[in-house]
């Protein structure tokens, strides 16, 4: 009598089994970086579609008050000195001819942030947050410690082009600035062009800006100040019944008309991303614990690098190896020492939205002539977009 026949099973073999798992692993290497390629670009698409709306904003404000936005006209302004009423009863912000907060305060209308403009307690409004100010490459909107309390930071930042080297007393034309002569910033220079870069960016200062201080790009610096004013003016800030007294700077231009843009609104930058060095993203302290000139007041600031940056130099990526150059990394932290970098977390370049509203894709080796000449308004360049 024959025994009945077991059936056989079958089964993986451990080489099997780990044939098996490689070729998952293999796969899962071959899909995560096309994973995080759509991820960054949606991110990207998010960001220029920020700028967009930017930029339409400023098209708006040009609708409504027939000029661009201003840039502000001092580091840390406190909007208690630029309402039409004292402290007890503020009235209504100024106009950009008079307005100490920059073009991402004075816009905020144009992007259906009115209430907030409409704060004029300096703390609340700065701690109030601007979605679209964030790009989600980099980081999300928080709250950090910054100038005088808790702050919201930004990562945009408006144009000013380098066209002269600001010394004080009048500016002969002998001191116009060629750009030509000057390479992006490298060990070997770094601290000659930065100072060319700080005088041409601040024209003689960084308080309230001076007699005939020059600004050639679409958001010029505010013309007016409540201190060091001209004899005989009575200048000061707010008290609680009165608004505060300044004066038009003399010498200085108005807000920028679009019959002023000689160059064409298509081809001059008004606001691009600017550059946060990447272990910084939390925004107020360096690695030292120093608290950074740069990106420590956010969207609420007026003249100053939080909100304005130079073209003088072409951008960086935000982990560029410059940043992190013994002798140069200062210029990327702002630990003592202004940023003056445009920059982004993209890994091609940054964006930026010209005058007319269009966004363009700005690559980091673009020329430094040529990104200097995007950033002025009047200088009858030509200039080839197709060189972006």
């Amino acid at each position: 009598m024959s025994l009945p026949t077991v059936p056989r099973r079958r089964g993986f073999t451990l080489v099997e089994l780990l044939v098996v798992i490689a070729i998952i692993g293999v796969l899962v290497a071959l899909l995560l970086p096309a994973v995080q390629a759509a991820r960054e670009a949606a991110r990207r698409a998010q960001c220029m579609n920020q700028l967009k709306q930017i930029g339409l904003a400023m098209q708006n404000h040009v609708s409504a008050l027939k000029v661009f936005p201003t840039a502000g006209n001092v580091p840390n302004p406190d909007i208690g000195n630029y309402t039409t009423g004292g402290r007890s009863n503020p009235g209504r912000p100024n106009g950009p001819e008079k307005q100490g907060l920059g073009w991402a305060y004075q816009i905020l209308p144009y992007l259906e942030q009115g209430s907030i403009k409409g704060i004029v307690t300096q703390l609340q409004l700065q701690q109030s947050t601007v979605p679209g100010y964030f790009c989600p490459s980099r980081r999300s909107p928080e709250k950090v410690v910054g100038v005088g309390g808790q702050t919201t930071l930004m990562d945009y930042a408006g144009a000013h082009p380098m066209t002269y080297v600001c010394d004080s007393g009048a500016l002969p034309t002998s001191q116009q600035y060629d750009i030509t002569k000057t390479s992006p910033l490298n060990p070997t220079t770094a601290a000659n062009a930065y100072r060319e870069a700080y005088r041409a960016f601040w024209c003689g200062s960084n308080g309230s800006p001076r007699n005939n201080a020059v600004s050639d790009g679409v958001l010029v610096r505010t013309p007016w100040r409540i201190d060091s004013c001209s004899p005989g003016v009575s200048c000061g800030p707010a008290t609680a019944t009165a608004p505060a007294r300044g004066e038009v700077v003399p010498g200085m231009v108005g807000p920028t008309e679009p019959a002023h843009i000689i160059d064409g609104t298509s081809h001059t930058i008004a606001v691009s991303e600017k550059l946060v060095r990447a272990d910084l993203y939390a925004g107020n302290l360096t690695e030292t614990g120093s608290a950074t000139y740069s990106d420590d007041r956010g969207w609420s600031d007026g003249f100053d690098p939080d909100t304005m940056r130079s073209t003088a130099f072409a951008p960086l990526s935000d982990g560029d190896t410059f940043c992190f150059g013994s002798s140069t990394q200062r210029y990327c932290t702002g630990n003592g020492t202004e940023v003056f970098f445009f920059g982004s977390a993209h890994p091609s370049g940054v964006n930026a939205v010209f005058a007319d509203a269009s966004v363009h894709r700005i690559a980091y080796d673009i020329d430094t002539v040529l990104f200097n000449r995007l950033g002025t308004r009047n200088g009858e360049e030509a200039v080839d977009l197709s060189g972006l």
